[in-house]
């Protein structure tokens, strides 16, 4: 991640978009946790917008409003969340959502810990149990999942994902659409390249290139990541 990129990272005026009525793009259980975490919130989302999955519409928990299009007619203020668990997709999903100038929304559970000079790009979810601790900056669509933990002056790019139960040390910083799976550690002062992928458990020591997937104790390059990979 260059430092461009960082300082591309906005600290966006949440204040109307914390009142906004909110709506998620994506029907599976990505997007059932983020209407779950919601809940928890205080905020219920209006409903979802995709493809009709008879299998998943008995179990969400809000309603579904029918295909993406839906928001192209929706009143102004409505924001929009992307439940949809690869950061290559919500990159996909945001340009066409934000098309006409909507915004997204973002949400961060009660039982997860944000410091006060922490900074959250639009469109970004904050699961139960994560940790920001200070000078963390998301950027757009950034989603921080169960029990996961970014630690001071650590800037996360847009559409980065960091699975549940992932630790990322100090002054590190995590390229546009990388993903940090389960368990995963990166240490203090390390890059993560663009679409990069740490593995589960993996604990990475080094700089990580783009475009790379890397596993391991220390983390060392398996192969070229892959979309399917995040």
């Amino acid at each position: 991640m260059t430092t461009a990129e960082v300082a591309r990272i906005p600290s966006p005026d949440r204040t109307a978009s914390a009142r906004s009525p909110l709506v998620v793009l994506g029907t599976s259980g990505h997007a059932r946790e983020i209407a779950w975490v919601g809940e928890q919130a205080g905020r219920p989302l209006l409903g979802c917008l995709g493809p009709h999955r008879t299998a998943e519409a008995t179990r969400f928990p809000v309603p579904w409003l029918g295909e993406d299009e839906w928001l192209d007619t929706a009143d102004p203020s409505v924001c929009y969340l992307i439940g949809v668990g690869d950061g290559s997709v919500r990159a996909r999903i945001d340009q066409l959502a934000s098309r006409n100038g909507r915004r997204a929304g973002s949400l961060v559970s009660p039982a997860a810990t944000v410091g006060a000079r922490c900074t959250l790009g639009d469109g970004s979810v904050v699961w139960p149990g994560a940790i920001l601790t200070t000078d963390v900056r998301l950027g757009r669509h950034v989603h921080v999942g169960t029990g996961a933990t970014v630690s001071h002056d650590t800037a996360i790019g847009d559409f980065a994902t960091l699975l549940p139960g992932c630790r990322v040390a100090g002054s590190s910083r995590v390229g546009r659409g990388a993903t940090i799976a389960a368990g995963a550690t990166v240490v203090d002062n390390i890059s993560i390249g663009r679409n990069a992928v740490v593995g589960a458990g993996a604990v990475v020591v080094q700089d990580v290139p783009e475009n790379v997937v890397v596993v391991g104790v220390p983390a060392r390059i398996l192969r070229p990541s892959h979309p399917a990979d995040h």
